[in-house]
């Protein structure tokens, strides 16, 4: 069944849709060019003023900003001008805008993003009595995932609550074939219009809940961008699972191990409830205990659950500012019932591994993502295999790591007696995930000693002597900073290849 709010069309219209929109410039590029921000989403209602002006000039790239960006009618006229050699009468069959007089309206977004162009639904659907099939767009999540994902050739992908397709469309790149799985009709139906609109016929999307509809299937890569928000309400289904607290991360922690091939990945945006008394850790230990798989938690953020409602709700405190507190106070009776005083947020990769003993690691990940750190997450799982085989500390010190190329050194140099002494020594990652941390001399010179060539206990009896003390006093403390600097990716197992 084709929903009258979903755009739908022929491979022909969406080949002609896109030569349209590219010849019109309605690229990331022209767009900055034009108004200043590629960024939808980043368009505020104190922007307006500003980017009509920018776009008065009524050209076919002004048009085209205004009608799926800005989200502002625009002149029929002008509308004909900017989708010739098509006809607004195609675009409305399609199912692309409205009109109504003179004036033509969007019914959906349209959002370039590097070689694509994304079709999803309006905000305006959110905030509307409609709004429970809402089909978000490229968002803040979205990109986090895909910077994250290991993007190796696979032969089988899945994309696990697709929405609009974004994730599935990522890894058709790199797939023989994509299966994107959604509950959400409506989001079944965008991500298939908008494979149709980017020329992509390696990818199917199939409606149910979960791993319903790929029983009995195995895949190389799986992802998952979750309804995975913790809150007592069932209201959209972008955003609520319907299940109690983090129930539907747990779930597929636990049943995508039976879904991947030896040595796939399945790589989760999750939340989850963090309790009074309880490491957080210890909670995602227990999803991982027996699945076949290590497991590496990624951690980026942690709030306080009155910060963390109140954020969600924002998302529609435009529409209900009436009952909008008694909504808030819900939230936190929840989660006082609970018994949770934090939510946690981050990426929990799986890779599935028969034979041997499998591990768990858990960390305060990236400070700073630097573009896409897919092969830098695929490099951390080769670090933590190469540190789980260190049994002791002198395995350790027999190794020869080498400093990573894409170190980079800073040194903080204060004025004193008329010279620059340096008075901090700073090292971090110059792409990917740029973690970064104080050094002090000692460990400066002993870090630029790390050649692939030489052991860590040569380099370890030069810094003991340029300390004046025995190396047996410093060798607890050297191998604890050589395990942080391969868990961190600066310095990189013997043998291992810059990522």
């Amino acid at each position: 069944m084709n929903h009258p709010s979903v755009p739908h069309g022929t491979p022909a219209q969406c080949q002609a849709l896109r030569t349209v929109l590219s010849s019109a410039g309605f690229t990331p590029e022209g767009i900055l060019e034009t108004i200043g921000v590629t960024d939808s989403a980043a368009i505020r209602e104190s922007d307006i003023l500003l980017l009509m002006r920018r776009t008065r000039g009524g050209n076919p790239l002004e048009t085209l900003i205004r009608l799926f960006l800005m989200e502002v009618p625009v002149d029929v006229g002008d509308l004909r001008r900017a989708v010739a050699p098509m006809t607004v009468e195609e675009w409305v069959e399609i199912g692309l805008v409205g009109i109504s007089g003179s004036s033509a309206a969007a019914r959906c977004r349209l959002s370039p993003w590097q070689d694509m162009v994304i079709a999803s639904d309006s905000p305006r659907r959110l905030l509307s009595e409609e709004g429970q099939d809402y089909v978000m767009g490229i968002g803040g999540s979205s990109l986090t995932l895909a910077n994250l994902t290991v993007r190796r050739p696979c032969r089988r992908a899945l994309d696990l609550g697709a929405g609009c397709g974004f994730q599935a469309f990522l890894a058709a790149r790199h797939s023989d074939h994509v299966v994107a799985v959604d509950r959400n009709p409506r989001a079944t139906e965008f991500a298939d219009f908008n494979a149709t609109l980017n020329g992509l016929d390696n990818m199917e999307c199939r409606e149910g809940d979960l791993f319903g509809p790929v029983e009995g299937m195995l895949f190389d890569l799986i992802v998952s961008n979750p309804p995975f928000v913790i809150s007592p309400e069932t209201r959209y289904i972008y955003r609520d699972s319907g299940m109690a607290g983090d129930e539907v991360c747990r779930r597929i922690v636990r049943e995508a191990p039976s879904f991947l091939t030896e040595g796939g990945f399945c790589q989760i945006l999750c939340n989850w409830a963090e309790y009074a008394g309880r490491d957080w850790r210890e909670r995602l230990r227990e999803w991982g205990e027996g699945s076949g798989c290590d497991v590496w938690v990624m951690r980026n953020q942690s709030r306080d659950t009155a910060t963390y409602a109140a954020n969600w709700l924002r998302h529609t405190e435009r529409l209900e500012t009436e009952n909008l507190q008694e909504r808030f106070d819900e939230w936190l009776a929840y989660y006082q019932r609970s018994g949770i005083e934090r939510v946690g947020g981050g990426v929990i990769t799986l890779r599935r591994r028969s034979g041997g003993r499998t591990w768990f690691h858990a960390d305060d990940g990236f400070e700073i993502m630097l573009g896409y750190c897919g092969d830098q997450v695929a490099a951390g799982f080769e670090a933590r295999d190469f540190l789980e085989g260190m049994t002791d500390d002198g395995a350790l010190l027999r190794t020869a790591p080498r400093l990573c190329p894409d170190v980079r050194l800073v040194k903080q140099l204060m004025p004193l007696q008329g010279e620059w002494v340096t008075e901090a020594f700073q090292i971090h990652l110059s792409r990917g995930l740029a973690h970064k941390g104080e050094i002090d001399p000692f460990v400066e010179r002993f870090l630029i000693g790390c050649d692939g060539a030489r052991t860590m206990e040569s380099l370890m009896g030069e810094m003991a002597v340029s300390l004046s003390v025995e190396p047996d006093r410093i060798r607890t403390a050297v191998c604890g900073m050589v395990r942080r600097m391969v868990e961190r990716g600066v310095l990189l197992p013997p043998g291992e290849n810059a990522y």
